[in-house]
């Protein structure tokens, strides 16, 4: 009996019940106490470890451990359920997330003559970093990809008349602490290889495995996103910034990308641009998220199928109609729970306005709009329909990165 029988669907289900039953009450029922210093962090929820691999361990084989069955200290546990692709965290972690927006704070960008800007080449780049490591690519990037993907960023990004050269970002980025090199020839280690040595040589380069580690975790990621943001990319469009590096998932709030212009086409359309015959169709092959209905039907019934926001309540084929909308989306980027305190019962306007960014829930509970000024209405909330405050502010900190920063655009 051991730890090596726990898979890694065995630790989701074990999370899973956690959440239905919440967690003093998970605890009590299997006979743990919280956790001192380990912890278990899924989709931006924190677990006590142990209890975890318990519950686990029973849904493996029948047998759930208590406790004092564990033979081994909660660090064995960590140990086994990282092997298992989780991540657990330590206070240790909150210390490694500011000292990682400290440095993103303080990249050592150069500035060009004349222009008092710092340059955007780092910024740039590690925001491509970063999308590569929301998708799961591999971390390092050789020299030929970085080039030829970065190269083309700085040029649409970078500032205004400034030369595009990927091959400083991919070099001096090392000084941030958070990058790495690997591959060039010792006895030029001290100094900037030329451009025609990393041709020659095709080195590597990209986040170090602490950084990766921390960005793995969807909160801490999107809050790395809104700094190199708010401090080197102020005036940039960040919707377009996004789309072009890889982060369109942060342009809404359910992570879903707008449709590619060439899925609608031209084809069966008269003179007047009116369509000839039926609309056509196509097969395609889908991998969706499977949400659970009952969540919904209950978000549904204890708000009464009434608006949280604007108080509306409509009906359709006379029966009354309301829509479950996520906080934080389910899908990539977001990675956000399917559970009710991640629901809000709204109506089909607000929640395209929720998804949108056109409107966020401050952090007193009033309803504002991201572009116009029309006065704040505070978000109902039924005293059995518990909502984390932390989805709040991811939602609310989309914004600021998505909206707030395009006030000059």
């Amino acid at each position: 009996m051991g730890l090596g029988d726990i898979n890694y669907e065995d630790v989701v289900a074990a999370t899973e019940e956690a959440r239905r039953l919440g967690r003093d009450n998970f605890l009590q029922v299997y006979g743990f106490r919280r956790a001192k210093s380990y912890e278990l962090v899924l989709d931006g929820l924190r677990y006590d470890s142990k209890a975890i691999a318990g519950v686990a361990h029973g849904h493996a084989t029948g047998d759930f451990l208590r406790a004092k069955d564990f033979s081994g200290g909660a660090a064995t546990v960590a140990r086994r359920l990282r092997e298992l692709g989780f991540v657990v965290e330590t206070g240790e972690t909150s210390r490694n997330r500011a000292a990682l927006l400290e440095r993103l704070r303080t990249l050592r960008v150069s500035r060009g003559p004349g222009n008092p800007a710092p340059s955007r080449h780092q910024p740039l780049s590690l925001l491509w970093a970063v999308a590569r490591a929301a998708d799961e690519w591999p971390r390092m990037t050789p020299w030929p990809e970085f080039r030829d993907r970065v190269g083309p960023l700085l040029v649409e990004f970078g500032l205004p008349n400034a030369k595009a050269t990927p091959e400083y970002p991919f070099w001096h980025l090392r000084g941030s602490g958070l990058w790495e090199v690997q591959g060039v020839p010792p006895e030029l280690v001290k100094e900037m290889p030329k451009k025609s040595i990393l041709d020659a040589h095709h080195p590597q380069a990209g986040l170090t495995e602490e950084a990766t580690d921390l960005l793995r975790d969807p909160v801490i990621r999107l809050d790395a996103i809104a700094t190199i943001c708010d401090t080197y990319l102020e005036d940039v469009d960040r919707r377009a910034l996004f789309e072009r590096t890889g982060l369109g998932g942060y342009t809404t709030a359910s992570g879903l990308l707008r449709p590619s212009e060439d899925a609608s086409s031209s084809a069966g359309m008269d003179e007047y641009e009116r369509s000839i015959g039926p609309a056509s169709r196509r097969d395609t092959v889908r991998s969706v998220i499977v949400r659970d209905e009952a969540l919904a039907r209950k978000v549904k019934e204890l708000e009464r199928d009434r608006c949280q926001i604007c108080d509306t309540a409509l009906r359709y084929l006379n029966r009354p109609y309301s829509e479950a909308a996520h906080i934080r989306g389910l899908g990539s980027p977001h990675h956000g729970p399917d559970e009710l305190q991640n629901l809000l019962c709204l109506c089909a306007n607000c929640h395209v306005l929720l998804d949108g960014l056109e409107i966020y829930v401050d952090p007193d509970g009033l309803v504002r709009e991201t572009r116009g000024n029309r006065e704040p209405r505070p978000l109902r909330r039924d005293s059995r329909h518990p909502i984390d405050e932390a989805h709040i502010g991811y939602h609310r900190n989309l914004c600021t990165v998505n909206v707030f920063g395009n006030a000059t655009n």
